[in-house]
Parts: C-alpha cells; sequence; structure tokens
C-alpha cells in the first residue's frame, strides 16, 4: 500500500512538475510574445509620429507654394521681371523656387538673373504634373543633387497655365525625417507602392544596397502568400507589420501610409533578433525561475500563484498604459489641431488684409480699413495665444469673461470679413441678416463672442459643400434680465448636417461623428465643446437643429448688457428719399425700418429689375431719389446690371451704393464701371445706413478710424530701456507722434546709469523691458528705487514685456513699478496709462 501511494506521489509529482513544465514554457512563449508585440507597436507608433511629421513638413511646403502660386496668378506671364522678383521673394535657405510659363516653356528660377527656355524634354517633365503634389525624387540638373519637390499648376491672370515647384535636397530631407532604432540596427525609409525606396536614412550603418522592398523579400524564400499580402497592402495604403528573412535573418517591417502624398508609405526595418534581446534578460530569470520551482510542489504552488499574479498584472499593467497612452496621445493631437485652427483663421486674415493693403497702397482708405481688419484679427489672435499659453486656466475650466461696451456692428463686420475667404473659396453663397436689432453698442466679451461664432461659422463652411449656402441672422429679443437685450445668433448651412443620435453628444470633448461623410474633413472635436463653455460662462444657451444631408442651425441666445455710459446722440438728417432693392425680404424690412428711423423716406424694391423701373419712374417725375442702395447678389438682374441700367437713363448726380456680404475687392472695378459711388459692408446695421446717406447724400467725408493715440504728451522726457532694435523702434515712433521726446538704453545697467546721470526730475517717465541681458528690468527698477535722490520714489515706471500674466504683473509691482504693459503693445491702454501718470 505505501509503495503503491509512495508511486501514487511520484507520479502526482511527475505529473505536477509536467504540469509545471508545460506551464512555465507556456508563460515564457506568452511574456515572449506579449514583449516582442509591445516592442513592435512602439516601433510602429514612432514610424506613424515620424510620419506625421513628415506629413506636416510637406503640407507646410505645399501651403507656402499655395500663396505663391496665388501671388502669381494675377500677374502677367510675360512680366518675366515681376515673375522673377515674386519668386525670389519665397526663397529661403536650403530650397529653390521656380516658376514655369507652361504654354511657353520659359522658366523662372532663384538661382538665375533671367528667365530661360526649357529643352523639350524638360518641359514634357512638367506638363506631365497633374495638379499639385509632390514628384518623386529627381536629380537635379542645375546643382547634380538628388531633390525632393513640391509643386502646383495655376492659371495666369490672362488664362495662360503655369506651374510653380519648391524644392530641397533630398539628403535634408533624409537627416531631418529618417528614424533609428535600437542603436542604428533598424531604419526608416519612404517607398512607393511599387517598393521602390524613394528616402533612406543617411546613417552609415543604413542598408543602402537594395533599391526595392520587393527585391530582399521575393529573392530570400518567404512565402509567396505572406509577400503578396504585404504587396496588397501598401498598395491599399494600409498600416501594419510584416515578418520577411533576409540575409538568413529575421526582419521586422511596420508601414506607415503618408496622408500627404498618395502612394508613399513610411517603412521601418529592424533585426526581430534585437527586438528580441530585449526580452533575453526576462526569458532567462523566468527559466531561471522555472527550474527552482521545480523542485518542489511548494515551490510549484508558489510558482504558479506567482504565475497567475504576475500575468495579470502584466496584462492589466500593459492595458493601463497602452490606454494611457492612447488617450494622451490624442488628446494631445486634438488639442494642437483645434488651436492650428484658431489660430489659423485671424492669422489667414491678417495675411490676406496685408496683401490687399500693399496692393493698394495709393488708396489710403481702403489701407486704412485693412490695417482696422489686421488690427482686429491681431487682437483676436493675441488673445488665442494668451489661452493657449495659461495653461492652468485651461486645465482648472477656469475662464474669466472680460466684458467692455463693444459695437456689434464692428463685431459682426470683422467676422464677416475673416469668413470670406472661405466662402469664396468654396463658391458658397453666404448671407447675413438683422432682425429687428435696436442696439448696436452693448457689454460682453468680445473675444469669447468672437470664438463662438467663428467656430460655428467655421464648421458651417467646412461641412457644407461647395455652391452650398450659408446664413447669418441676428435678432434681438425682450430679455428676462433688467438692463439687458437678448440677441439671438442663427447659423444656418445647407451641409451635411448631422444624425440624432451623434447629435446628443455634439458638446461631448472630443466628440466626432464617425460617418464617411466627414472622415476627410480635419477637426479635433474640442470646438463644439469649448464653444457650449463660453456660451454657458456668458450665461446664454445653445441648441442645434439638423438632419442628414439637410444642413444644421445653431442657435446661440444671449442677454447682454446695456452701455454703461450714455453714447452721443447722432447729428439729425435733413429729409430725404431713397430707394433700396433686395431679394431678401428680412433684409429689406430691417434696413426700411433702419431709414424710416433715420428720417429718410424708404422705398424698397425686391429684384433690381424693380429698381431700375423705379427710378427711372421717379425720373420722370422729375423726383428723383437722393440716394439709391443695391444689393450686389439678387435672383434676375444683379446689383451690377441694375446699375448700368439705371445710368444709362439717370444721370450720375444721383449716387447709387452697392451693398454685399461679399468682398468688395472682387466686384470694385466692374461696379465702378458700371457707375456704382461705392460700397457698404453687411450686415446693414443703423450706423452703417447713417453714415451712407451722411457720405453720399450730404457728401461729408467718412469719419476718420478712431485711434488709441489720442494723447498729448509734447516736451514730455521718456526713457526707453529695451534690448530688441524692433521693439525700440515701434515704441519710439508711438511715443514720438503725441509729442514725447525718448531717449532709449540697450539693457537695464545703461537705464540706471543714464538716469543717475541726469538731473532730478529730467525724465518724466521708464518704459522698461523686463527680460534683458547685463541687468533684467526688475533688478534696474530696484536698483532706481533705492537711489537717493528725490525723483527716485516718484518716477513712473512701466513694466513693458511680453510676460503676461498675473504672477508676472505681481513680480513688476514688487520690484517698484508702477504699471504693466503686455507685448504685444495695446497702444490706446499705454498710453491712456502714461496720461494718468503724467497729467497736464
Amino acid at each position: 500500500m505505501k509503495r503503491r501511494h509512495k508511486w501514487a506521489i511520484v507520479a502526482l509529482v511527475l505529473l505536477a512538475l509536467a504540469g509545471l513544465l508545460g506551464g512555465g514554457i507556456y508563460y515564457i512563449a506568452h511574456v515572449q510574445e506579449a514583449l516582442w508585440t509591445k516592442a513592435v507597436t512602439d516601433i510602429l507608433e514612432v514610424t506613424a509620429q515620424g510620419r506625421h511629421a513628415l506629413d506636416t513638413y510637406m503640407e507646410k511646403d505645399a501651403e507656402t507654394l499655395h500663396l505663391l502660386a496665388a501671388d502669381l496668378s494675377g500677374e502677367d506671364p510675360a512680366d518675366g521681371a515681376t515673375l522673377l522678383k515674386k519668386v525670389r521673394l519665397f526663397s529661403e535657405s536650403g530650397t529653390s523656387y521656380i516658376c514655369v510659363v507652361l504654354d511657353t516653356g520659359t522658366v523662372y528660377t532663384d538661382r538665375q538673373q533671367t528667365g530661360y527656355v526649357l529643352s523639350q524634354e524638360q518641359l514634357d517633365t512638367f506638363l506631365a504634373l497633374a495638379e499639385s503634389g509632390v514628384r518623386r525624387p529627381f536629380l537635379d540638373g542645375y546643382t547634380g543633387v538628388w531633390t525632393l519637390g513640391n509643386y502646383e499648376r495655376f492659371t495666369f491672370a490672362d488664362g495662360t497655365v503655369g506651374l510653380v515647384q519648391k524644392t530641397r535636397p533630398l539628403a535634408e530631407v533624409a537627416q531631418r525625417f529618417s528614424l533609428s532604432f535600437y542603436d542604428d540596427t533598424g531604419f526608416s525609409y519612404v517607398v512607393d507602392r511599387e517598393g521602390d525606396i524613394l528616402i533612406r536614412s543617411l546613417h552609415k550603418n543604413s542598408n543602402r544596397t537594395f533599391q526595392n522592398l520587393f527585391d530582399i523579400v521575393d529573392l530570400q524564400g518567404n512565402e509567396s502568400g505572406a509577400v503578396e499580402t504585404f504587396r496588397a497592402a501598401l498598395g491599399n495604403g494600409k498600416k501594419g507589420v510584416a515578418r520577411f528573412q533576409y540575409q538568413e535573418q529575421e526582419y521586422v517591417f511596420c508601414y506607415v501610409p503618408l496622408e500627404s502624398v498618395p502612394g508613399w508609405d513610411v517603412i521601418s526595418i529592424v533585426p526581430n533578433q534585437v527586438i528580441m534581446e530585449q526580452a533575453g534578460e526576462i526569458i532567462e530569470q523566468s527559466q531561471i525561475l522555472l527550474l527552482l520551482v521545480a523542485a518542489g510542489v511548494l515551490v510549484l504552488t508558489a510558482f504558479f500563484l506567482f504565475y497567475r499574479y504576475s500575468t495579470r498584472r502584466i496584462v492589466a499593467a500593459k492595458e493601463e498604459a497602452r490606454r494611457a497612452a492612447e488617450s494622451a496621445s490624442v488628446a494631445k493631437s486634438r488639442f494642437l489641431s483645434n488651436m492650428s485652427h484658431d489660430i489659423r483663421t485671424p492669422m489667414n486674415a491678417i495675411i490676406g488684409m496685408t496683401k490687399l493693403a500693399a496692393d493698394q497702397a495709393d488708396q489710403p482708405d481702403k489701407v486704412r480699413q485693412y490695417l482696422k481688419n489686421i488690427d482686429l484679427s491681431g487682437r483676436m489672435l493675441v488673445g488665442l495665444i494668451n489661452d493657449i499659453l495659461d495653461m492652468s486656466r485651461i486645465e482648472s475650466g477656469k475662464m474669466v469673461l472680460s466684458e467692455t461696451d463693444t459695437s456689434l456692428e464692428e463685431l459682426l463686420t470683422g467676422i464677416v470679413k475673416m469668413v470670406q475667404p472661405m466662402v469664396t473659396e468654396k463658391k458658397q453663397q453666404f448671407e447675413v441678416r438683422l432682425l429687428q436689432v435696436q442696439h448696436e453698442t452693448l457689454c460682453f466679451d468680445a473675444l469669447r463672442l468672437n470664438q463662438v461664432l467663428i467656430n460655428l461659422l467655421s464648421n458651417a463652411v467646412k461641412f457644407t459643400p461647395a455652391g452650398g449656402a450659408i446664413t447669418v441672422e441676428v435678432a434681438e429679443q425682450p430679455a428676462v434680465k433688467e438692463g439687458c437685450a437678448r440677441l439671438v445668433f442663427r447659423v444656418a448651412d445647407t451641409g451635411i448636417g448631422m444624425k440624432a443620435d451623434f447629435r446628443e453628444h455634439l458638446f461631448d470633448t472630443f466628440s466626432r461623428e464617425q460617418d464617411s461623410r466627414v472622415d476627410k474633413i480635419e477637426g479635433s472635436g474640442l470646438g463644439m465643446a469649448i464653444t457650449k463653455m463660453i456660451v454657458d460662462l456668458m450665461g446664454g444657451e445653445i441648441t442645434v437643429q439638423s438632419q442628414p444631408d439637410r444642413g444644421s442651425t445653431f442657435t446661440v441666445e444671449l442677454d447682454m448688457r446695456l452701455p454703461g455710459r450714455q453714447l452721443p446722440a447722432e447729428d439729425p438728417l435733413p429729409p430725404m428719399r431713397v430707394l433700396l432693392a433686395d431679394d431678401d425680404a428680412a433684409t429689406r424690412q430691417s434696413a426700411a425700418a433702419f431709414l424710416r428711423e433715420l428720417g429718410a423716406a424708404a422705398d424698397i424694391a425686391d429684384s433690381g429689375q424693380a429698381a431700375v423701373e423705379m427710378a427711372v419712374a421717379a425720373h420722370g417725375r422729375k423726383a428723383d431719389y437722393d440716394l439709391i442702395i443695391l444689393d450686389w447678389k439678387m435672383a434676375g438682374l444683379s446689383g451690377i446690371e441694375a446699375v448700368r441700367g439705371i445710368r444709362e437713363r439717370i444721370p450720375a448726380e444721383v449716387p447709387v451704393v452697392i451693398f454685399s456680404a461679399y468682398d468688395w475687392a472682387q466686384i470694385e472695378a466692374e461696379a465702378v464701371a458700371a457707375g456704382a459711388n461705392g460700397f457698404i459692408q453687411k450686415p446693414i446695421f443703423r450706423s452703417t445706413l447713417y453714415h451712407c446717406l451722411r457720405q453720399y447724400v450730404l457728401r461729408q467725408e467718412p469719419s476718420a478710424p478712431v485711434g488709441g493715440d489720442t494723447a498729448d504728451l509734447s516736451g514730455r522726457r521718456i526713457l526707453l530701456a529695451e534690448d530688441n532694435a524692433f521693439n525700440q523702434e515701434i515704441a519710439r515712433e508711438i511715443l514720438q507722434e503725441v509729442g514725447a521726446q525718448v531717449e532709449t538704453v540697450d539693457d537695464g545697467r545703461a537705464c540706471v546709469e543714464r538716469f543717475a546721470q541726469m538731473p532730478a526730475g529730467y525724465f518724466d517717465l521708464i518704459l522698461m523691458d523686463i527680460h534683458m541681458p547685463v541687468m533684467d528690468g526688475h533688478e534696474a527698477a530696484r536698483q532706481i528705487r533705492r537711489m537717493r535722490r528725490a525723483d527716485a520714489v516718484t518716477i513712473p515706471i512701466f513694466a513693458m514685456t511680453a510676460d503676461a500674466f498675473a504672477e508676472d504683473i505681481e513680480a513688476a509691482k514688487a520690484a517698484g513699478m508702477n504699471c504693466h504693459i503686455a507685448k504685444p503693445l495695446d497702444i490706446p491702454v499705454m498710453l491712456r496709462e502714461m496720461q494718468r501718470y503724467l497729467p497736464r
């Protein structure tokens, strides 16, 4: 019995050991596979990040090239000097730009002083290129260097087809974007769908012998099915991992398609042996542990428990780490994408308006308007940047409203001008309507409301196909709160709409509808969440109505406080008759009501043809209108066509004005040629019509733009400490324009020494930058305050710095400074503060 029991125990132990051994082998294999999978996932993620960096790099080149193409499209292709000049303006270190007139074969490049004619073979190369894209690497005939280039076709002013190309050395691209792995045993390559290697690492250890990936895998005895699967994955633009033999060694291929260049992929090739070496120590320790546990049942039990515990812990830790990494990566990418969207919108307006101002420098009125729009967009941009930098507010959800008396007319006009380029590009219909708006000046946070409306409008443009319609309505309703007016903003579009189940999550963070219609439309999923947060903070409400393929309507309702100050009364206008034509009933009624409030007798027409007939009939009665206002886009007879019809039978003494939500620059030449006297921008407020009547009927000059530099600092001496020459020049010019005498120094020590050299009372004020060499602004202010002289304590010292957070203001005060002026300078605020400290 004992013997039988003994053998039973032995059998049990052997069975336990066999189970232990089997479990141990399974455990080692599982850990090894998990470590391999984690390593390969990391390689694939790094490859995707490298792909994203290369995509961003190429997209930036494409954007620059598009700006050059847009700039050249308005030129005469025969004007070689101008083409060469514009090409050189875009020249930058390490790149080359060319412009090719495809009809003549003439090329202009920043490397030559004059244009020259391409050979037929060279011209055929450019003619074969599509509308835009990236060329395969080619040998530059001028430099003898392998080159990578972006290109874009465009049309000159006379209809001639041109092409611009931006190139940079292939070695520079490879140096910047090639990835290496595991002490340079693995590298990344850029290949096309046929497997040809286009960009390879320049590192000496990188394999430079093969030219095509399939030449590697086809000749090494790899399974044909696996090779064909890999080939199909590249051909279909898939992302994934494959393993192949090469020179009796197994390699891992991680491939990710480029988004900016269809048909190209980034591939990382790493020896599998190197990857597995990372797991060698863990595997060896597991084997030792297995041998020790095999010595006895107790160790076997302990190992079994350890195996269960460690396996679960490893899997849970891996899953938690994976989810955390994915969440952080998605949050960061979407946040940056949203901020890029918000920043690019005013930046696009700044760039566009700057070009318009340069092109029309001989027309001061227009230049002033362009500069005003640049200022509005710049202020919005500064506000956005401040929010991005102030991460504590974003992370904690804290945001403080800055409510001031603001012109609703200026806000909406600025928004319209910012949206115009996007609407024009997609050839969409754009209309802005006012419905019973009685208060033009209200107290609200202009930056936040601007952000809300720009977000809604940019989404409407983005999700509305070309030729669609976008409408903005602004209505005023009685407010429940005393001393307020309720403003209702509606942004409607005829776009793709939304499904009902998605509308419930529209305002959730990172929410984005999963739909093939929006897969290729950029978006972070943060925009609507931020919009909802701002509307809630302003005490308002936002709702949405939407149906798939029928468009969306967003409604924002806000109670805005009436202005705290009494607005100046308008000068009364003499009796006058006005004819207004618009095919939009709401606009007609609103504008006619405003005209009647101003004391004008208003006749309205619902079409261009009706306006012509009414104007001609009035002329026949010898009772001409004092002013005729025509909408540009009307069904049937357009506004410009109506102007021509009126001018054929009515003398030029009767002023005719065009109004539209579109840019005046698009129609100015045609409108003026037809006989129009001027233009007013929609939306049409009461003040818009008031100034229009004064300008075109009473022949009074339009009011000069309101500036903030009305201060008088004549005879005041100001010491400016600033190490940046451009900032010195800006501040000096501004102060000299208002009469101040300005002395400049380049650092804090020089400021202290100059102040000490001059007698007490010589300087009236010190403007002090904070970050300067030799001595910073804080220390300079402290040393001045410690001087034993009468004016050391009393002279006003202003901090003039880009450090704009609350703690920076407190630091300036602690150093003895009286005032903190943030850069970029708000000129009206700076001059107002100076006058407060330097009273007459």
